[in-house]
């Protein structure tokens, strides 16, 4: 049975009891869909009886189907509700985003809007810069445990702390992945991060009284219950004595990796050296961009 949402028609109680109102009309005397309301101007808006909604789309597949050839596309405003509040999945259009384009649309992970934009996924990107000689010994070597603030010592495995962050990014989004005060980068999710850092000590003699010189660039990995699952490591070595001064020189070493890395584990830099007279620690050349490390999402 069809009706026209003109027309307005009242049915007495116990009056056709068997009729079942299958098609709804609005602008339209005739719906054609089965089991559907119809709006129609010059398109027509349909609701089937799973609930959904064809805009000029006689048989929509999804919630909300626009798939109607030139004319499909979808509107959506902007809004001044948190990620939080908002929830998980929704979407909205930022027309003033911070890294130069024209706007974007941006969705809620629940916590945080995230971009999607209009040259590639969603990427983090760190990067910062070390200039002076705050270290932490963190496993049993030649030098006790603790922090040292004088140079790298030797012969101990020492993370680099006391960083100056210059970008700490998702998707143009200032974030708080990194920590410069430990030099600890936590993965908000899972992918593979390509990562570098570099060092470089202050110029001074290598002296082979103590065996083999060599320094070491190290990437650690730990996981959420901070047990270590991985370590790349690049080894330069001076097998060569220098002399005595002046005969100074710089050495130093970078580490540069692809990682896979899950929600939640941690990334930090560190370095072992074992160069001059042991057990002398040695300063880091100070002077800008010999102590770097970048972090990029792939």
């Amino acid at each position: 049975m069809k009706f026209n949402i003109k027309t307005l028609v009242f049915l007495g109680l116990g009056i056709l009891p068997h009729i079942t109102f299958a098609q709804i009309g609005i602008g339209n005397a005739n719906p054609a869909s089965t089991n559907a309301v119809e709006i129609s101007t010059t398109e027509k808006v349909i609701i089937d009886k799973t609930g959904k909604m064809g805009v000029g789309v006689a048989a929509p597949k999804t919630a909300i189907d626009l798939r109607n050839g030139a004319n499909g596309s979808m509107a959506i405003g902007m809004t001044n509700q948190t990620a939080a509040e908002a929830g998980a999945g929704a979407m909205r259009y930022n027309p003033n985003p911070a890294i130069g384009v024209q706007g974007y649309i941006e969705y809620s992970d629940g916590t945080v809007w995230v971009p999607i934009l209009p040259y590639g996924k969603p990427r983090i990107i760190v990067m910062a810069e070390k200039t002076n000689n705050n270290s932490t010994v963190f496993e049993t070597g030649l030098w006790p445990t603790g922090d040292y603030t004088d140079g790298i010592p030797g012969r101990s495995s020492a993370y680099l702390t006391s960083w100056t962050e210059k970008l700490d990014s998702d998707s143009g989004q200032p974030r708080t992945n990194f920590n410069p005060a430990t030099g600890e980068f936590i993965a908000p999710r899972a992918g593979v991060y390509f990562v570098t850092f570099t060092f470089a000590l202050a110029p001074s003699q290598v002296n082979t009284s103590f065996g083999q010189n060599q320094t070491e660039a190290i990437w650690e990995v730990r996981n959420a219950s901070n047990a270590v699952i991985q370590r790349i490591k690049t080894n330069n070595g001076y097998p060569q004595d220098t002399g005595n001064s002046p005969n100074a020189v710089i050495v130093g070493s970078a580490s540069t990796a692809s990682l896979y890395l899950n929600a939640g584990d941690k990334l930090r830099p560190f370095v072992w050296i074992n160069v001059s007279w042991d057990p002398d620690k040695r300063p880091l050349l100070n002077t800008g961009g010999y102590n770097v490390l970048t972090i990029v999402e792939q």
